[in-house]
């Protein structure tokens, strides 16, 4: 049997010197020789490189950095290799070339050592490799030994060990392979020297001893055997090495680095030298000269003395990449460290530390920092709705009240003036902990006064503080956490389990004068949930004999005989009257006699004026989002209302904006989020604008407890997956070409207007030519002017449906332009597939036939859907592929498209394709929709995007 054998040769070049080759070595069956095959070459392409193994390839890959062709690229600038090697002068090639290959044959030659790989000797008198023309590689270095002699003549020998054996190095068969890293070819035996160029092994070849002229010893002695017996090992005669045991001190200084970062510089002192751990070094010699008789002292560095002020200076917090410049993070990234703030701040609550385990500790700062420890202690006392704070801050022998910093954390402002002129630097941590205190807190001399409903406040500032209070308040972050409260006997309804921690959650508010905002999704039954509520009120006040009470829910007109249905369905005991139309009753004294009164919005603005004499007991608002602007006469009318709880229902508690959000939580516990320009400067703008995460965390520790939202996802078991991708699709080059130049017609027209007119009356411009964008986007054919430009996307999407219904899937797809689904329709009605078609100039019975059909019958795999028509009342769980062939500013429409496949009674996995024309305006459309989505997942969007865009931002979208 033959065998093939991947091999490196070691054999002369004409010009470079001796280099290993890559080469097939094959052997036939009963031969002891091996037959030269071919050299293996860095191509791909090749059959021998094809059945190499990764680290052969690498091994090659390294072969072929120093090939002529590669050379030439490096060190000339002739135009042809030849020329290149006709005119190279060998002392370029020994002071450059030979230097770069030699690194390479090192690196080679390890490989081939750790990996196995033979190596032989090319003997330029035979073609065949034989047994003993194999090198064998030393896995473990040989190390040079240094032996001084001194009698009235100073000389020195080098040999190499090897384990127990000494190297003779003086007329061997030695070859220096490579000098820097260096290893040397003795026989047939290759060895690597530990810390040695190989240059320094030269004159050992030839002659046993090198002796030094005499006038030269002083020299010598102060600089090469110094040197030596330092890096070295060596053995002496006729001269003394004295031996000592160091006095070792370690040291950490401040200073600002490179960067103006602050970094700190740790180094140790044996002796009078000072060393950094980083350094090489490992032990320090004196010469001390030709009076003490040429005598050294010598001491090492102690390694475990230097790793143990390593480990203390880690354990305190400092951390590096060098054990030299360390920085103050555990996850520590020197390019994120920025003023001399941390630091100060480091040694305030660890310089003392560091100076008890013997580190010194100084800097190279010009300002008069305070240094020593900062203190705060604080208490809290309990009342019945809310928590007094008393505080007081210590800087050494100075004391404060804590609000006497008010102004600073509100501000950010950080260095604070000590008597005397020192510069304290507060504590990063406070500006994040105690702000929201300050900002939300009511003052009182030296005390801070933080309401009931700000519980999560007092949680933060005063770790540790144990209130049964806060303790059970603490309940609401956690809805599996709060104490059970029975059902209302006369609910006429099964509750799902998410549906009855809805309920508990309600119950508990209600318990502890908290309003709240119940943001299920759509479909969740956040109805039933209220109306439980509202009957658990009536049940327990009839149970006590008190009065009835009376709660009002307002809701758009469009729901009114849902929630009337509702309620007789689920609660019959409920008594309800609906206050709407021209004929109701606007005198209020009838109100005592029911349980709830339904109405709605536009009811309740008309009639505020009458409607704020009745205090009710539940003011409940669904799709509360209709209040979301705090400026609107309708959100001002609801605030004007009494009662003694408020509750708000919505799927989409922001649509826009965080201001959205602000209105609704300030109805349901006013206060809670502070002003509106309060919370404009301290939350919107942050977070919008900067994505301030330690604001975001403070709004959702401020809200969570009072928004209770659970998704489909979480609560709908049966509901599968969905498989949402984004395709990006190029346009073809007559498409390309349109849509540059309407782009640029479209820019220089909104320039225009902007100047003339500004940023407001240029809005419907501005739309105007969005639209003419989108729709070259998608096809240029939905614009009259270009009926016979083709399109990228729609190529790509045809495709695309032509493998989904080969594969027996059923598509929806949706499309903001009619025109678009009619482009699809004439495709699929030349191929030859069933569809249905929805579109808003469908009535009633075409719109149920084509569901019915698509849902139905096998054949019918597409529904073209336009999102106008499809974004609310279909129920399409038949498809298992969603493709929207445009984006929409509003991330909630495509998410209603997607509800069409994706609901309860899905039994297949959704996929949902997304098609986006490349360096387009839908590009930027999928940029500002991820922005409304991380918006609201963020905090429990919808319309027109112009009303928040800056003109900078504006003319982006033109760019």
């Amino acid at each position: 049997m033959r065998e093939i054998r991947f091999a490196l040769g070691y054999m002369p070049h004409r010009l470079w010197g001796n280099i290993l080759q890559a080469q097939i070595l094959e052997k036939e069956a009963g031969k002891e020789f091996f037959t030269p095959g071919e050299y293996v070459q860095n191509d791909d392409s090749t059959g021998a490189y094809q059945r190499l193994s990764p680290m052969q390839r690498e091994v090659v890959r390294l072969v072929d950095e120093y090939s002529d062709r590669n050379l030439h690229r490096i060190f000339s600038r002739k135009k042809t290799v030849k020329l290149f090697q006709d005119s190279v002068d060998p002392e370029f090639i020994r002071e450059h070339v030979r230097p770069f290959i030699e690194k390479r044959l090192h690196q080679i030659l390890e490989v081939a050592r750790d990996m196995r790989i033979s190596v032989f000797v090319k003997d330029k008198s035979s073609r065949n490799i034989y047994p003993e023309d194999f090198i064998t590689i030393e896995k473990n270095p040989a190390s040079p030994v240094f032996s001084f002699q001194f009698d009235k003549v100073l000389s020195y020998t080098l040999y190499l060990i090897h384990g127990e054996h000494r190297l003779v190095l003086k007329d061997t068969p030695l070859e220096i392979v490579s000098n820097s890293p260096n290893a040397i070819l003795l026989g047939n035996v290759l060895y690597f020297i530990d810390d040695i160029d190989g240059k320094k092994l030269t004159p050992f070849l030839t002659r046993e001893r090198v002796l030094i002229p005499e006038g030269f010893e002083e020299k010598y002695f102060a600089s090469f055997i110094r040197n030596t017996l330092r890096d070295y090992h060596a053995l002496t005669e006729g001269f003394e090495v004295i031996d000592l045991e160091p006095d070792c001190k370690a040291e950490l200084v401040l200073e600002m680095g490179m960067a103006q970062k602050p970094v700190w510089i740790l180094s140790f002192q044996y002796n009078m030298h000072s060393i950094f751990p980083d350094s090489p070094l490992r032990r320090f010699v004196n010469y001390l000269g030709k009076a003490r008789g040429h005598a050294f002292e010598r001491f090492e560095r102690d390694d475990a003395w230097e790793q143990e002020v390593i480990g203390m200076v880690n354990e305190v917090g400092l951390h590096s990449r060098d054990d030299r410049n360390f920085y103050m993070k555990r996850e520590f990234d020197p390019e994120e460290e920025g003023g001399v703030y941390p630091a100060i701040c480091f040694m305030n609550e660890y310089g003392l530390a560091l100076l008890e385990s013997g580190i010194n500790i100084r800097h190279r700062l010009n300002i008069d920092y305070y240094l020593d420890r900062i203190e705060l202690d604080l208490e809290s006392k309990e009342k019945e709705d809310w928590f007094d704070v008393y505080a007081v801050v210590r800087f050494g022998e100075f004391s404060f009240p804590f609000i006497s910093l008010k102004e600073h954390i509100l501000e950010g402002r950080r260095e604070f003036e000590l008597p005397g002129g020192k510069i304290a630097i507060l504590p990063e941590e406070w500006f994040a902990r105690y702000r929201a205190m300050f900002e939300f807190g009511s003052f009182s001399g030296e005390k801070i006064r933080i309401h009931k409903q700000h519980f999560s406040l007092v949680d933060e500032s005063l770790r540790g503080f144990h209130s049964e209070t806060l303790g059970k308040l603490e309940a609401l972050n956690r809805v599996e956490a709060l104490p059970e409260t029975d059902l209302p006997a006369g609910l006429d309804a099964t509750l799902r389990s998410y549906q009855v921690e809805g309920y508990q959650w309600l119950s508990f508010l209600q318990q502890n004068g908290f309003g709240g905002c119940l943001a299920d999704d759509m479909g969740l039954g956040k109805t039933l949930q209220a109306i439980a509520i509202l009957l658990r009120s009536k049940e327990l006040r009839k149970q006590a004999g008190e009065d009835k009470p009376t709660s009002l829910i307002v809701v758009p007109a469009s729901l009114l005989h849902n929630w009337s249905n509702e309620c007789r369905r689920f609660a019959p005991a409920l008594k309800v009257l609906s206050h709407v139309g021209n004929q109701r009753n606007r005198e209020l004294s009838n109100f005592s006699y029911y349980d709830v009164v339904l109405s709605t919005y536009h009811t309740v603005r008309q009639d505020t004026l009458a409607l704020t004499s009745f205090r009710f007991h539940y003011i409940i608002l669904d799709e509360s989002q209709m209040i979301k602007n705090p400026s609107s006469k309708l959100y001002h009318s609801m605030l004007e209302l009494q009662s003694e709880h408020k509750l708000v229902l919505t799927g989409t508690p922001i649509e826009n904006s965080l201001t959205d959000l602000w209105s609704q939580i300030n109805f349901v516990n006013p206060g809670l989020l502070g002003t509106l320009n309060f919370f404009k400067r301290s939350f919107v703008q942050p977070i919008e604008k900067k994505k301030d995460e330690g604001r975001e965390e403070k709004l959702k520790e401020l809200i969570n407890p009072f928004i209770l939202r659970r998704t489909k996802g979480e609560v709908a078991q049966e509901l599968p997956p969905v498989y949402e991708q984004v395709r990006y699709v190029d346009m073809t080059d007559s498409q390309k070409r349109v849509y540059e130049e309407e782009k640029s017609l479209a820019r220089n027209s909104i320039l225009e207007n902007l100047e003339e007119d500004g940023l407001d009356k240029t809005s419907m411009i501005v739309l105007q030519a969005l639209t003419r964008l989108r729709q070259i986007a998608n096809h240029p054919a939905l614009l009259e002017d270009y009926p016979d430009v083709d399109s990228g996307k729609f190529h790509e999407v045809c495709r695309d449906i032509g493998s989904v219904v080969a594969e027996g899937h059923k598509v929806l797809v949706f499309s903001s332009f009619v025109k678009h689904l009619d482009l699809f329709r004439s495709h699929l009605e030349s191929a030859g597939i069933g569809y249905a078609y929805l579109t808003g100039s469908r009535n009633q019975r075409q719109r149920e036939e084509a569901v019915k059909d698509f849902q139905n019958d096998h054949s019918c795999s597409l529904f073209l859907i336009s999102l106008k028509a499809g974004g609310v009342g279909l129920n399409l769980t038949a498809a298992d592929y969603v493709f929207i062939l445009d984006p929409w500013w509003n991330p909630a429409s495509e998410m209603q498209a997607l509800s069409r496949a994706h609901r309860i009674g899905q039994e297949n996995q959704v996929f949902v394709y997304r098609f986006i024309s490349n360096d387009t305006i839908e590009e930027k459309i999928q940029r500002l929709q991820e922005r409304k989505r991380e918006l609201a997942e963020t905090f429990v969007s919808s319309n027109n995007p112009l009303k928040s865009l800056s003109e900078k931002e504006l003319l982006e979208l033109f760019t």
